[in-house]
Parts: C-alpha cells; sequence; structure tokens
C-alpha cells in the first residue's frame, strides 16, 4: 500500500491545482429548478457568521455519500462486565490500542472488519477471531489485479475459460490457508450487498492459526470475553465493531425534492447524482472493476458529452431511452447496463471507454507488469508471515 503520507501529498496537490474552483466550509442548503435552469441555496459557514447565497447554473453534479453513512452501532448486552475494549471499528476509535498480545473478536466481515483484522494482527495481536451472519468474500491481490491488467472483448467481458482457471484457483487458496469459503458459492461470488474485500493477509492469517471466523453474533460479554449466539465462549481482551453502515441516500431527495433516479445516474437535464450504489451481484465483472474511481471517471466523461450534446443525447441520459428507479433502490448493475447501453449507442461515449480502459491497462503494464507484481506480491507474503511471526 502507498503511505499516508504519499496520498495526501498526492491530494494536497490535487487541491492545490483545484483551488480556484473548489470552496469549503460551504454547506449546500438545497438544489432548486429543473429543466437545466437551476439555483443552488448555499451557506457560507467560513466566518463567524453564516451568510446565504444563490447560485443559478445550468448543471448540477451531486458527489454525496449514498451506500456508507452512519455506522451502526454495536449493541454488546454485559459489555459492563468486560474487562476489556469495546470500541466500533471505524473513525480512528482504536488509534491509541496497543495490540501486542492482544486475543481480539471482530464483529461483521465486510470491507472494514477485514481492515480491523488486518491492523490488530499487524500490530502483534495473538488472535484475531471474526464473528458474522455469513462469510464474505475476500479476494487475495493477485485477483484483483489480474482484473485489471487481463484484455477485455469487444464487450467488456473477459475471457471465460480464464475466469474459470482464476475462480478454481481462488478456491484452492481458500482450502490450502483453512479457510471457509462463503456461503453463496459457486452459485454467486458474492453475497447480495456484500462487497469484496481485497486481503492477502485473509489468508495467511488463518494459515498460521492466527486468524479465523465463527457464524453467528455475540450474545454477551462476560468478564473475560464473549458469549456467541452458538453458545460457544471467546476468551478476548479487544471487541471490535464493525456491523454494517446506514444508507445516506436520503441527502439526494432531501437536496433535490426528487426521489427517482435514472439509471444513467440522471435526476433531470444536466442534473447527475454521482454516487455509489448497493453492490448487486455481477457488480465487479464490468470494466469498472472493483473501483468506485473508474465508474465515476466514466459517468463524468457521460456528463460532459450531455453537457455538449443535450439536443442529440438527452432522451438516452434524462429522457424517455432510458429508465427510472427509486433512489433508494439503486444498485451498481443499473448503471453498469446503463452505461453499455450508451457505449453501444454513441461513437463519442464508446471511444471514451475504450481509452479508459486501454490508458488504465497500459498503466498497470508500465509501472507494474505481472511478473514484476508477481515478485513484489511474493516478497509481500513472504514479509507477512514473518511479520505475523514475531519478526522470525
Amino acid at each position: 500500500h502507498s503511505t499516508a503520507a504519499e496520498v495526501l501529498r498526492d491530494f494536497a496537490k490535487l487541491g492545490d491545482s483545484l483551488r480556484e474552483h473548489i470552496y469549503t466550509n460551504v454547506k449546500v442548503v438545497k438544489v432548486m429548478g429543473s429543466a437545466g435552469k437551476y439555483q443552488v441555496l448555499l451557506q457560507d459557514e467560513a466566518t463567524s457568521s453564516t451568510s446565504a447565497a444563490i447560485a443559478s447554473c445550468r448543471g448540477v453534479v451531486l458527489c454525496i455519500n449514498d451506500r456508507v453513512g452512519l455506522p451502526r452501532p454495536l449493541q454488546v448486552p454485559g459489555k459492563e462486565k468486560f474487562h476489556g475494549v469495546i470500541a466500533d471499528g471505524t473513525s480512528d476509535s482504536l488509534a491509541t490500542m496497543d495490540w501486542r498480545g492482544k486475543r481480539v473478536v471482530v464483529a461483521g466481515m465486510g470491507a472494514f472488519a477485514v481492515e480491523n483484522a488486518r491492523t490488530a494482527l499487524e500490530n502483534g495481536a495473538a488472535e484475531v477471531v471474526v464473528v458474522s451472519r455469513r462469510h464474505g468474500t475476500i479476494c487475495p491481490k493477485m485477483i484483483d489485479y489480474l482484473n485489471f491488467v487481463k484484455p477485455w472483448d469487444e464487450h467488456y467481458k473477459h475471457d471465460t475459460q480464464t475466469n474459470v482457471k482464476q475462480f478454481l484457483r481462488w478456491k484452492e487458496l481458500y482450502s490450502a490457508a483453512g479457510c471457509t469459503v462463503p456461503e453463496c458459492w459457486p452459485k454467486q461470488v458474492k453475497h447480495e450487498g456484500h462487497t469484496i474485500s481485497v486481503s492477502d493477509l485473509w489468508f495467511i492469517g488463518h494459515h498460521m492459526k492466527k486468524l479465523s471466523t465463527r457464524t453467528g453474533g455475540i450474545a454477551k460479554a462476560e468478564a473475560n470475553g464473549v458469549q456467541l449466539t452458538s453458545g460457544e465462549f471467546v476468551p478476548c481482551d479487544v471487541v471490535v465493531g464493525c456491523i454494517g453502515f446506514e444508507r445516506s441516500n436520503y441527502l439526494c431527495e432531501a437536496l433535490t425534492g426528487r426521489n427517482t433516479v435514472m439509471t444513467t445516474n440522471y435526476l433531470d437535464k444536466d442534473m447527475m447524482y454521482l454516487a455509489d450504489a448497493e453492490i448487486d451481484e455481477g457488480a465487479f465483472n464490468s470494466f469498472f472493476g472493483s473501483s468506485v474511481l473508474e465508474y465515476g471517471k466514466f459517468f463524468t466523461n457521460v456528463y460532459v458529452e450531455g453537457l455538449k450534446r443535450g439536443n442529440q443525447l438527452g432522451e438516452q441520459l434524462w429522457g424517455s431511452q432510458t429508465q427510472a428507479v427509486k433512489i433508494t433502490e439503486r444498485k451498481w448493475n443499473q448503471y453498469i447496463n446503463a452505461g453499455l447501453k450508451l457505449i453501444e449507442a454513441d461513437p463519442t461515449i464508446s471511444k471514451h471507454a475504450r481509452e479508459q480502459v486501454e490508458n488504465r491497462t497500459r498503466h498497470f503494464w508500465r509501472t507494474m507488469p505481472p511478473q514484476s507484481f508477481l515478485e513484489v506480491n511474493r516478497k509481500e507474503w513472504e514479509e507477512l508471515h514473518t511479520r505475523l511471526n514475531g519478526g522470525v
């Protein structure tokens, strides 16, 4: 992974280049108007006295949160009896934790749960037990990497035989490491609503008997551990809650007064809701891969084309040739399929998509070709084994 400092420097450089276009400490209160004539009601909170203003514009893009809202707090009956620490695994709530030698229980099995398990083990935890209703899907970095570097056909599909080979190797890794496969395999790659977490440490931790999973939930806390709904008692020093987030899709309706959105992400003429959505089955089989940023890049180009050629593209983007769904029922496959229809129908949008994929593939092959990735990844696995083994 890039270090936090590297990421922050990149953000700072990007932010500085956009200084004249970004206004912070400004709250958007309401987006009014329709059909390409909008008024945005603003509150400037940069000074001690808040001032209001209205900005008129021809277009609006709402890049606001949807899928990951407020974290759901972990409720553990009897937590007052527990001699250790019970905390949610978000917002750096465990930033000062000394993990060395700790026995850890993580509730949940999404991306945040997997990251908290990684943090605990990399920082010296003796053991991590992940407790969840069902087993989420975890893939090694190699699988995620291959999805970006493998060639795409003209319909943005990978070769079926190669996909099958990858899946079989993935399943072999689960078995070799001693991990439990997701209950939805082989019919589905992941459970409905779940994401796919990328973690090599998940498999290494299982292999080294430092990481394991239990199906169920936490029934209650006792002085030195927790009792699961299965009746099993798990001794532990730390309990970390990672049981998901509330949806924030109500924000879009509150700001715009609209409760439906086109599958092309348009709310109205030149008004786009560019936000994440529920991750349904097959979501990661598109050329966006596992990246919401890739989805954002593509639909940003679509939006610009809509501004340029609204008379030509309007019916396909926000008119009669697309489909409306409730904002609360948005799913990845809806805008994936809408994107593919636009690619097929419009040569310019098709060119944007092809260039996006080709540029990304060239970048991967230039900066980390498969042989280099294999060598680096092998070293990472060796280093993780050593780290989890106390540096030996």
